[in-house]
């Protein structure tokens, strides 16, 4: 894996690029640093609180969730310029997918301590950052009730249809 200059790479990515100014880009960049994930290594965890998001800078990784049946569904694949876990560490909320490196990984470690920083100088950010990630969120919902509506629309026409 190559050495990576964040600064530039956190600059084009949409979500920093349309919501931090030069000087907040700076100072996002000088706390952030790159972590190396071996193919097969999770990134984070379904379910787990989080303390940090990345960037994905090289390599490609499997996002999955599990519905309430506990069935294993894949959500997307996702490579260079995507962010994973940025709802769980901005919102506070459980991770609500796993993320598994596909192959050798190289990633921006976007700590939330490193957020705080930023919304503490800045806390306008926090409205950029919500709207900004709120499409994100409302994709996520209709991929998670579409897997959860299947089994009780088979439940249905099996009850209709007095089987099983």
């Amino acid at each position: 894996m190559d050495d990576f200059e964040i600064r530039p790479i956190l600059a084009a990515l949409p979500l920093f690029a349309e919501t931090l100014g030069p000087r907040q880009l700076d100072h996002l960049a000088a706390q952030c640093r790159i972590d190396y994930f071996p193919a097969g290594a999770f990134l984070m965890t379904e379910g787990d609180f989080a303390d940090a998001m990345y960037a994905i800078v090289e390599g490609e990784v499997q996002v999955t969730f599990h519905d309430r049946k506990g069935d294993e569904h894949d959500v997307a694949k996702l490579g260079a310029g995507d962010i994973v876990g940025e709802m769980a560490v901005l919102t506070g909320l459980r991770r609500s997918a796993t993320v598994v490196a596909e192959t050798d990984v190289a990633a921006i470690e976007i700590s939330k301590t490193t957020l705080e920083s930023l919304f503490a100088r800045a806390p306008e950010l926090i409205d950029r950052m919500g709207e900004a990630l709120a499409a994100r969120q409302a994709e996520l919902n209709r991929m998670v009730a579409d897997a959860n509506a299947a089994p009780d629309i088979a439940g249905r026409i099996k009850r209709f249809f007095g089987i099983g």
